[in-house]
């Protein structure tokens, strides 16, 4: 519960809100700083993998095609895991 103070209108919080408020903010430090990074290169992964494909596709080389597909395969399988599938 907060509510106003004096006539300098200071915030007095309760001891729950502040501890509540700093987990939230560790929550978001965490946030920030482990998994937006980790889907970042997730993003950059998936990309390499789709492009790599798409190559493939439009390429008349067998082993062109082969070696794409086997980077692609080797790129989802680890999301796969690190997704713990």
């Amino acid at each position: 519960m907060t509510s106003l103070d004096g006539p300098r209108s200071r915030i007095v919080m309760n001891r729950e809100d502040v501890d509540r408020m700093i987990m939230m903010r560790m929550d978001l430090d965490r946030y920030e700083a482990q998994l937006i990074p980790d889907l970042h290169e997730r993003v950059r992964n998936l990309s390499l993998a789709l492009k790599g494909l798409v190559a493939a596709a439009r390429d008349v080389s067998p082993n062109n095609r082969e070696e794409a597909l086997a980077t692609a395969q080797r790129v989802l399988a680890k999301e796969e895991d690190s997704n713990g599938h």
